[in-house]
């Protein structure tokens, strides 16, 4: 087994994120809740709902990771974010959605003009959120692992800044600080425990290319000093980090990845973020969207006195891998989940805004 130590992001990598980012002035950390119907409705001991539904105003995770990834770009080529000289500078990317709106904020934020490449089946709600947000669209006849080889091709100019959560070849600086970005939700999620002297049996975690589910478990380790156990939660028509668990290695699955769990519609995990998830995976579970829908349905009304969880497509995913889980009782005994278990969770995205609506 690999050391903690010989992971990247390593610890100093983390603790400068975490640093830079709770400086900002946006920077709230965000809730854990104590889901007690959910964890009824489920027969466990305890279920906490870390709520990323309103990260930044953005109303997700990817928030954390894009805006730090970006501003180390910068200040690694000299400049100073938010000055002149930014406007210079164009930052690319490619998303499902969230990643790329959180590249677009960033870039904003910090100066740079943004250009975000999206595969064909990302709804025009998101897109239409990004281009708000001031950047570029470039749509892809293909998949978001086209999109990401689009974004990479395109970033071959110096003035080009390729912010990118996915690296097939462990070769981007970027790829790994917009990782430890991540890793401030799990050094968060081990503090807030801590204060409740909890201590999680499972970590249910959303993957896409295994990014935010990496980041959050390297800092959750590296925070309270303990392994976490993770089961890897995913897209059925999309369960790249599934497949690559059980070969050992990289691995890609077929075909175009189409699911209502739109971030997690990958072909093919990040392999930085693959050699930590490698290290921390005890199980992994791929789901239908059906189940994920059901489970949306019903935190976002409210279960059994929990107030209603603001929650989307991709956000639900963990916890519906948890739910569907809990639900079947051979799955429940292969995962060791019982009446006295304790389990971490993440609401990673909340509802698309109102007035985007519409256009899904």
């Amino acid at each position: 087994m690999t050391s903690i130590i010989a992971l990247d992001p390593g610890r100093n990598d983390i603790y400068q994120a975490f640093d830079l980012i709770s400086s900002w002035p946006e920077y709230r950390q965000s809730p854990l809740i104590r889901a007690n119907g959910l964890a009824r409705e489920l027969g466990l001991g305890t279920v906490w709902i870390k709520d990323e539904s309103k990260r930044f105003g953005l109303g997700g995770v990817k928030a954390l990771g894009a805006p730090y990834g970006l501003k180390q770009q910068l200040l690694k080529r000299g400049l100073t974010p938010g000055s002149p000289q930014c406007a210079d500078y164009t930052a690319v990317a490619a998303t499902d959605g969230n990643h790329g709106l959180a590249v677009a904020w960033a870039a904003r934020k910090f100066g740079c003009h943004a250009r975000i490449y999206v595969g064909s089946e990302v709804d025009q709600a998101r897109i239409t959120r990004i281009i708000d947000n001031g950047a570029e669209i470039v749509r892809i006849d293909g998949t978001y692992d086209d999109a990401v080889l689009a974004a990479e091709h395109a970033a071959q100019s110096p003035d080009i800044l390729l912010i990118t959560d996915t690296d097939y070849g462990h070769e981007l600086d970027v790829t790994r600080d917009i990782m430890a970005g991540y890793a401030v939700l799990g050094i968060e999620c081990a503090r807030q425990l801590q204060a409740e002297n909890i201590t999680p049996d499972h970590v249910f975690l959303q993957c896409g290319v295994g990014g935010m589910a990496a980041g959050c478990a390297i800092g959750l380790w590296h925070e309270s000093g303990q392994k976490p156990n993770v089961c890897t939660v995913e897209a059925t028509n999309a369960a790249c980090i599934q497949a690559s668990l059980a070969t050992g290695e990289l691995t890609s699955v077929p075909g175009k990845l189409l699911t209502r769990m739109i971030g997690l519609s990958c072909g093919k995990p990040s392999l930085p973020a693959f050699e930590i998830l490698r290290e921390v995976s005890t199980q992994s579970i791929a789901i239908d969207d059906d189940v994920a829908l059901i489970v949306q349905n019903a935190l976002s009304a409210g279960i059994n006195g929990d107030a209603p969880l603001e929650t989307w497509d991709t956000g639900i995913a963990g916890i519906a891998g948890l739910w569907h889980v809990a639900k079947n009782n051979d799955l429940r005994a292969r995962f060791g989940l019982n009446a006295q278990s304790n389990v971490l969770v993440i609401n990673s995205e909340g509802p698309i805004p109102l007035p985007y609506r519409a256009t899904i």
